[in-house]
């Protein structure tokens, strides 16, 4: 393996972890509350060894899962490679047998379509990876965490007491293609707690831009083109409410001629294209409800979650004047840049009767990583969380808000030297806790000291800080989300 690139990409707390470990008993300063019992999981992009074409974008890489594994008021660190289709294909033949067109060493870099003439085809193989999300899944008995792809993979079973990776989920033959060809499923599932469905969909640069793919908690998939939709976006991130998933098309659009012909990456942003909402029926049966936004372009990369008020259903994340990567338009070929930024608390306004979309951003404080009470998706929600900072180098600050009354408690962590919070998640004290009652557990990259840990602040004293800190004797990866899974009974 050569070094890597002096790029702000492999940087700070963007640095891979390259190495599996396990931590028994971690180090803990406070105390573990005894009430946590379950996993914490987290899946991110690094090298086993690098591509065809050397050190190239995030897509290209192999995925990382991490985990805390919480019992006893004792806690477990261990972190796994996701052995994905392509990680055994090279580890049998002890090298890398993939590569890319959109490989370039600078920005445009993200690995994402694979040349057809190799690993893919050749082996029948495909070359993507887990690198973005993992989440729980309860369709088997003890349940599986999801390691999940975005693009050319589908979603790969994971033990989520060992990490040990089962192999891609039963129900794999039942989704669609993506980009590349290969049967996918979004990297932002959502699913109700009472019933164990998952909601996602697959999306691509042809026509039907998107399909939905509603599982089953028997693993069987409930599919369904959008065979209206306007054009090809990069379908991210939705929001699930009483009685419909809301996917928004943006103008951060997918083209495999920006990559094949233009010489660009696969995504661009195009502010002519116009902002729309499908509004599906969760049943996936019935009509499908476009509704086209009033407002100048703006963008929202991740959904917190929904309200219903006064006949108008409220859409809430952090809003961006536009996608928070780097464009031709913005950053020149070569020119090295800081990955995201982030935008500031706001809401899509839905009036269905008037078929009417307004926006009101709630506050000018730079938040991402929205995330809730997860037993309430698709149900009114009172209390979301996230995180505050110019950018990815720079969270600092952890955020309990309430979405109807505007009230925040804020918790700003302090260290002597540079860090960085990765995505937060929540869990409830208790099964039956009320909304937003339990803890919110967040990592934390001590990068300048190549160390990191997870932090515990008890949301019903926010304000007062981590009432535990889980010591990490090195650098943790940087990834992107997780979630939590419940061990309770």
């Amino acid at each position: 393996m050569k070094p890597f690139p002096d790029q702000v990409l492999f940087m700070g707390p963007m640095k891979p972890q390259r190495f599996e470990a396990t931590i028994e008993d971690c180090i803990v300063e406070g105390k573990i509350p005894i009430d946590l019992r379950g996993g914490f999981y987290r899946c991110g992009p690094t090298w086993k060894r690098e591509t065809v074409q050397g050190v190239t974008g995030f897509s290209s890489r192999d995925g990382m899962v991490q985990g805390l594994i919480f019992e006893n008021g004792k806690v477990n660190y261990l972190n796994r490679w996701v052995r994905s289709p392509k990680y055994l294909l090279e580890e049998k033949h002890g090298k890398a047998l993939f590569e890319w067109h959109d490989a370039w060493s600078d920005w445009r870099g993200y690995g994402q379509i694979p040349k057809n003439d190799y690993g893919a085809v050749t082996y029948g193989v495909p070359g993507s990876s887990p690198i973005v999300n993992a989440v729980p899944f309860h369709a088997k008995v003890g349940g599986e965490v999801l390691a999940l792809a975005e693009q050319g993979l589908a979603p790969m079973s994971l033990n989520p007491r060992t990490l040990e990776t089962n192999g891609m989920v039963e129900w794999a033959g039942q989704l669609s293609a993506g980009m590349d060809g290969h049967a996918t499923f979004t990297a932002h599932p959502k699913w109700d707690p009472d019933t164990g469905e998952v909601f996602g969909w697959t999306y691509r640069d042809t026509k039907p831009y998107v399909t939905m793919h509603f599982v089953q908690p028997d693993g069987t998939v409930k599919t369904r083109d959008l065979d209206d939709a306007p054009y090809a976006t990069n379908a991210h991130d939705a929001w699930l409410t009483e009685k419909y998933l809301v996917l928004p098309f943006q103008p951060f659009y997918a083209s495999l001629d920006r990559v094949m012909n233009q010489n660009l990456s696969f995504l661009g942003w195009n502010p002519e294209l116009p902002t729309m909402l499908a509004f599906i029926p969760r049943s996936l049966d019935g009509d499908i409800r476009w509704i086209k936004a009033d407002f100048p372009t703006e963008y929202i990369m991740h959904t917190m979650s929904a309200n219903e008020i006064d006949g108008k259903i409220i859409l809430d994340g952090p809003i961006f004047d536009r996608a928070p990567f780097p464009f031709e338009d913005e950053v020149d070929i070569g020119e090295d840049f800081v990955p995201f930024g982030a935008g500031v608390i706001g809401r899509w306004i839905v009036d269905l009767d008037a078929e009417r979309i307004t926006t009101e951003r709630l506050d000018d404080r730079p938040v991402e990583f929205p995330k809730i009470d997860e037993r309430f998706y698709g149900k009114p929600y009172n209390y979301g969380f996230l995180v505050s900072g110019p950018n990815l180098f720079m969270l600092d600050t952890l955020i309990k808000r309430n979405v109807i009354t505007g009230e925040e408690e804020i918790c700003k962590l302090n260290y002597e030297q540079a860090f960085a919070i990765f995505e937060p998640t929540f869990v409830p004290r208790s099964a039956d806790a009320a909304e937003g009652d339990g803890y919110l557990i967040a990592p934390v990259s001590l990068y300048m000291d190549n160390l990191s840990e997870y932090v515990i602040i008890d949301t019903a004293n926010f304000r007062a800080g981590p009432i535990a800190r889980i010591q990490i004797p090195f650098q943790i990866g940087w990834t992107p989300h997780g979630h939590w899974m419940n061990f309770r009974k």
